[in-house]
């Protein structure tokens, strides 16, 4: 018969209390450092979603201006109300991609705006930097603006900062920069206000709509 032997711990204790009280203080401090990381990755995060974004929207411009043969714009709304929560939320968050229809049979751009797809947001807390983005290298000037309208309502309409393509998918601003910055924006305030991280980003707009990444952010920082 096979016989198995049990042991005990002999003189065993469990912590003191000044024991558990560091081992305590150890966990709250690795948890305070842990949700300080974790909010650097997330606003950094939503820099770069937002950048994924843009240039997705860029590329999506130039294809349909080359492809069909027409003007197109990516716009961004630009109209401050934030007495309106649709508005509110609109505010340098919403961008769209629009492009003149080409009459099939004189061949003529028409003069009105079609909307291609539906608009795409920014992420939350993360919003296009009029002041920091310049509509060309050799200038410096903000984007220009234009009103668009934004949905199949009529009287929803909206100015909106754009960059455009012309018939054979160039960029007409070559050398456009599109940054954005990440921070709460109070009521009726144009700007977010950034926190000690000032997490901004952006990228630039070349002539055959290719775009590269901005990595001085020291530069960006400046202009603003």
């Amino acid at each position: 018969m096979l016989r198995t032997t049990s042991r005990t711990c002999i003189g065993s204790k469990g912590f003191s209390l000044v024991e558990l009280l560091a081992v305590m203080t150890i966990i709250a401090v690795l948890l305070s450092l842990a949700s300080v990381g974790i909010s650097k990755i997330g606003k950094g995060q939503g820099i770069t979603s937002g950048i994924a974004l843009a240039e997705g929207l860029v590329s999506s411009a130039r294809s349909i201006a080359k492809g069909k043969g027409t003007t197109a714009r990516l716009i961004i709304h630009s109209e401050l109300n934030d007495n309106d929560p649709t508005e509110r939320s609109r505010y340098r968050r919403l961008m769209m991609v629009v492009y003149h229809e080409i009459d099939p049979e004189t061949g003529v751009e028409s003069k009105t705006w079609s909307r291609s797809g539906v608009p795409v947001f920014l992420p939350d807390q993360v919003y296009f930097s009029a002041e920091r983005s310049k509509k060309e290298v050799a200038t410096g000037d903000e984007w220009s603006k234009d009103r668009f309208q934004l949905s199949n309502d009529p009287s929803d309409s909206a100015d909106c900062y754009y960059i455009e393509f012309n018939s054979q998918g160039i960029c007409t601003t070559p050398g456009a920069s599109f940054v954005f910055e990440n921070g709460a924006r109070p009521n009726n305030e144009e700007r977010a206000i950034l926190g000690k991280t000032r997490n901004i980003g952006g990228f630039v707009i070349w002539r055959n709509g290719s775009t590269s990444m901005i990595r001085d952010i020291d530069q960006i920082d400046s202009e603003g």
